[in-house]
């Protein structure tokens, strides 16, 4: 007889000589009844709850190997089979028991058999469990080791004496030659499935590969009375390979055993697609009541979209259930943006009238956070929480081990999120905008599964139109409805979607367009043309530039003066009065003016390339030739100002090497100077960013006030003596400003001197009335990060996403918060995104160079965390800046200015103003940017001054704000960072936003 135990010593060497040794044991032996000596087939076998294990073959045979390192001496060996006693042994006795005998024997067991309860009476069919399959859901088995594997599922039974007659499930794919499965039925507890309430093996043998499978359990005289949980066990596969699913569902909960005598991994917010065919007695009328609760907890949700709508029917509600329970306790919390001061009431012979009360005597204010929700170390024995379900900061978190009865009494509510969590808790959804307190009553009272389908989408009738200017789209117009949030921005081709009635006014903005009115009326499709503020129409619409003509005269690369199209290449050319009036840099007159020129990184650490795509595994080993009024320079001239530059061209193709030589491969920069000889006027350039020479800076300005302008209604709150009346006033202002985004932002402001959670509260309203506005949920952020409210600007960021998808600035945005939240990795993923720039959609080149910044500042500070083989080699460089300034603004029509002033009293100036930089601003808005970096060198050390200055006019409900951030050695273990939000429209003088000291 062959051994039992087999022993195999594998010895590795490593590089450092030492050896490491370790054991692979193989358990081969016979699984028999131990009265009979037959053989007991498909036991499950295994260690317990440690990955370990499998199923005897029908002969009773086992084979099983593991390494000796994935147990302890501590570990169980479990043997389980129906119709016998379950077996545990631990691993000593287990090697006792195999050392000379390769059997073990199972003793069976004697079940005492409840009398029969299934009799000739008249008994009801219908079908229980969840038939219809969503899409993504599925259940699987890829591994043949996986035997004794199972996919389970909750299945809710209503009736006593309940006999299962059919189980019927969707295969997906099937590609084996044949299954066999196990069917088992479980007890039904909250955490894992009980006791199998079988008494003999269910085999059946799938051969299907697709379509709907039924296993048919009559002849068991299945009866329940309860909930159950059912499975499916692998058992045996016939053939070499194994790709089985079986569909899935978004709702109700799974249990899963990846392997036999596995833990139970417990999914609660998917649900297999089982269903089963039952019979119950006719006269089983009366349905299953839930225990009444001895413990209650009720969250109402207190945030300022819920102010206006009417409770009545949720007081009626309440009323009736308590009094039905008779004796209780409640426990209210309101909650809003964070949980609010709880309430304790005594329920007695069903009274509730203190509880309703103080119900009535709620205020209401603040954002919706459901994130904070259901955190009571003691749980209760129900929760209801009463919300429409819109959430502007956090979401429900689950709840599995106590039933959640979500109440809405507002309209608009979203149904579906409401409807999952309380499905997923075991509790049900109390829509009373829809049901009557009487069928809610029996909804709470009775254990009832339910069904009720939500629809995903609610469809909205929008107006249509379109928007132009000279028979030319317009994309990034801003249309809004006047007097509201509501606002919407044009696509590529002018159109839009809004959310407007008749008699409505619709408002039309846009860079260098005179704004228009129009009153909506009857018409769902609506065409807007808008007129030029300047003299011609061609500043609407950003169009590819020229070529300059052909007899241009250029230098070659002998300095000779020569018509360009006598160079017979392939040139593009731009001419100073094509250049940035911002570029401090070469890098900064070249980067995006030339098809197929792409450059990489900032200032003179620019890199640059001569191809068609930007690629992050570029190779940047050899650089394009740099011709300068006839010298060659292998690496960029960064000697020269932009100031001192007439021309760039751009030369590609085989005709340029064969004319410059190999050292023109990657292509040439031919660079016209205005002194025409650069070699007599090389000077050594400056390093510092910011610094423009020859303007010198003699104003002085105030520094920045943020309670500057601000609106005189707000004087009453200011003058205060006491928080009681500054929160009186705010509320009587509130009814009056109720959408005024200023409102709130300034009354955060002024109560940071009372209390900080209320001035959190008061801010986080913006988030509430402007849920749908992505540049009002901007200034949100902004606000947020100055303050660190990392997580909750986080969220915004994400909605903002959704909202604007193609706006290169959201995937940005993202990405920077990701990072603030330990999210590296998918910040990590959207630079990468970003910087290979090929969406369709998005142009991300406006960002490129930002991105490029936060790319190697992620991966200095997180590098272990990420995997990065494919990026190249160059931001890995651990480099970093003393000073990075990021200026983002939440419109992206605002004109302004930025001035940095040197300590040598030096100045220059950014403008973002369009009449002065159309083509570039036009650029920004329609590939979605908003935001700005600069770099200070320490070349320079001193007082650097930061000023900006407002233009143009602003909206009252919703102006321009701007987030500054500074950081200091950018990139570096001792980086440091701040944040600053501003109200940019009231910023018409110039002030100093910032003074850095180097």
């Amino acid at each position: 007889m062959k051994s039992k135990i087999i022993f195999l010593l594998i010895c590795t060497l490593f590089i450092s000589g030492f050896i490491s040794a370790q054991y692979e044991i193989t358990i081969d032996a016979y699984v028999l009844d131990r009265d009979t000596q037959k053989a007991i087939p498909f036991v499950n076998v295994g260690f317990l709850d440690e990955g370990i294990g499998t199923v005897s073959d029908q002969n009773g045979h086992i084979f099983l190997q593991y390494d000796e390192q994935e147990i302890n001496r501590s570990s169980v060996f479990q043997l389980s089979s129906l119709g016998y006693k379950t077996m545990q042994l631990s691993v000593k006795e287990l090697f006792q028991l195999l050392t000379n005998n390769n059997t073990i024997l199972m003793e069976p067991a004697i079940y005492e058999l409840e009398a029969a309860t299934v009799t000739a009476e008249k008994r009801m069919k219908k079908t229980v469990g969840r038939s219809s399959v969503s899409n993504g859901f599925m259940g699987y088995w890829k591994d043949a080791k996986a035997l004794g594997g199972e996919i389970g599922t909750r299945i809710r039974i209503s009736h006593k004496n309940s006999k299962l007659l059919r189980l019927k499930f969707n295969i997906n794919e099937n590609i084996t030659d044949s299954l066999l499965v196990r069917v088992n039925v479980y007890e039904h507890k909250r955490r894992t499935p009980g006791r199998n309430m079988l008494t003999s093996n269910i085999y059946h043998t799938i051969t299907k590969e697709k379509g709907e499978e039924v296993i048919d359990l009559m002849d068991y005289n299945i009866v329940v009375h309860d909930d159950i949980i059912v499975s499916l066990e692998l058992v045996k596969v016939y053939g070499e390979d194994i790709e089985f699913s079986i569909g899935g569902s978004e709702e109700g909960i799974s249990y899963l055993r990846y392997i036999s005598q596995g833990h139970w991994d417990v999914h609660w917010d998917i649900g297999m697609a089982f269903s089963l065919d039952i019979s119950y007695p006719a006269e089983e009328t009366q349905l299953r009541k839930r225990e009444n609760p001895d413990d209650i907890v009720l969250y109402w949700d207190t945030s300022f979209s819920a102010a206006n709508h009417d409770p009545e029917y949720t007081y009626q509600f309440l009323k009736a259930y308590l009094k039905k329970i008779e004796n209780t306790t409640v426990t209210l919390i309101p909650f809003s943006n964070t949980i609010h001061k709880q309430q304790k009431f005594v329920i007695r012979n069903g009274k509730s009238n203190e509880l309703i009360a103080s119900l009535k005597n709620m205020t209401y204010n603040g954002a919706t956070n459901f994130s904070s929700l259901f955190k009571e170390e003691n749980k209760p024995d129900q929760y209801m929480v009463v919300s429409d379900g819109r959430s502007t900061f956090g979401v429900f978190p689950q709840v599995y081990d106590v039933p959640v009865f979500y109440m809405n009494h507002m309209p608009n509510s979203d149904d579906l999120l409401l409807h999952k969590a309380a499905v997923q808790s075991e509790g049900y959804y109390l829509n009373l905008t829809k049901i009557s307190v009487d069928q809610a009553l029996s909804n709470i009272v009775y254990e009832l599964e339910d069904n009720t389908i939500y629809q995903t989408d609610k469809t909205k009738e929008l107006v249509q139109g379109l928007v132009t200017s000279g028979g030319k789209p317009v994309q990034g117009c801003k249309v809004s409805v006047k007097g509201t949030l509501i606002q919407r921005i044009t696509d590529a081709n002018g159109s839009f979607s809004i959310d407007a009635s008749m008699e409505d006014v619709l408002t039309f903005d846009f860079f260098g367009m005179e704004s228009k009115e129009i009153t909506l009326d009857a018409t769902k499709n609506i065409k807007v043309d808008l007129v030029s503020n300047y003299t011609t129409l061609d500043e609407v619409i950003v169009e590819t530039k020229e070529n300059k003509e052909q007899d241009e005269i250029v230098k070659d690369v002998y300095g000779n003066n020569v018509k360009k199209k006598s160079l017979g290449v392939a040139m593009y050319t731009l001419g100073e009065e094509d250049f940035l009036q911002s570029a401090i840099y070469l890098s900064d007159l070249i980067r995006g003016q030339f098809p197929g020129v792409q450059v990489f990184g900032w200032g003179d650490e620019a890199v640059y390339e001569i191809r068609t795509k930007l690629s992050l595994a570029a190779d940047n080993s050899t650089p394009p030739l740099f011709v300068v009024d006839g010298l060659q320079f292998n690496e960029p001239p960064t000697f020269l100002f932009p100031t001192q530059i007439k021309s760039i061209s751009v030369l590609t193709g085989l005709s340029a090497s064969a004319r410059f030589g190999q050292a023109a491969r990657n292509g040439v920069f031919i660079i016209t100077t205005k002194y025409g000889d650069i070699s007599n006027n090389k000077e050594e350039k400056p390093v510092d960013h910011l610094l423009v020479k020859g303007n010198d800076y003699t104003t002085s300005t105030f520094l920045l006030d943020v309670n500057n302008n601000r609106p005189s209604y707000l004087d009453g709150l200011w003058n205060s003596t006491s928080y009681k009346e500054a929160k009186d006033i705010y509320y009587s202002l509130r009814e009056k400003y109720p959408i005024n985004i200023p409102f709130y932002s300034y009354s955060a402001s002024y109560f940071r001197r009372w209390n900080t959670e209320f001035a959190d509260q008061v801010l986080s309203n913006i988030s509430e009335i402007g849920f749908d506005n992505p540049q009002v949920l901007l200034v949100l952020a902004f606000k947020l990060e100055a303050i660190e409210e990392y997580h909750n600007a986080a969220f915004l960021y994400e909605r903002i996403l959704d909202l604007a998808p193609d706006a290169a600035q959201s995937h940005l945005d993202l990405a920077r918060i990701y990072v603030s939240i330990g999210k590296y990795k998918p910040a990590f993923e959207l630079y990468k995104k970003i910087l290979r720039n090929k969406e369709s959609a998005i142009d991300f080149e406006e960002i490129a160079e930002q991105a490029e910044s936060e790319i190697r500042r992620l991966l200095n500070f997180h590098r272990s965390e990420l995997t990065y083989n494919d990026v190249p080699d160059e931001f890995l460089a651990v480099k970093g800046v003393p000073v990075r300034l990021v200026f983002q603004w939440s419109d992206p029509q605002s004109e302004f200015e930025l001035q940095f002033v040197s300590p040598e009293k030096k100045f220059s100036k950014w403008k973002h103003v369009f009449k002065e930089n159309k083509e570039e601003l036009l650029s920004r808005v329609q590939s979605g940017v908003s935001s700005k970096e600069f770099i200070i060198d320490n070349a320079m050390p001193g007082e650097w001054i930061i000023n900006v200055q407002s233009f143009g006019d602003a909206s009252a409900l919703s102006p321009a704000f701007m987030k500054y951030t500074v950081y200091t050695n950018y990139g570096l273990p001792n980086e440091t960072k701040k944040v600053q939000c501003i109200n940019l429209s009231n910023q018409k003088e110039k002030v100093t936003l910032d003074k850095i000291i180097l």
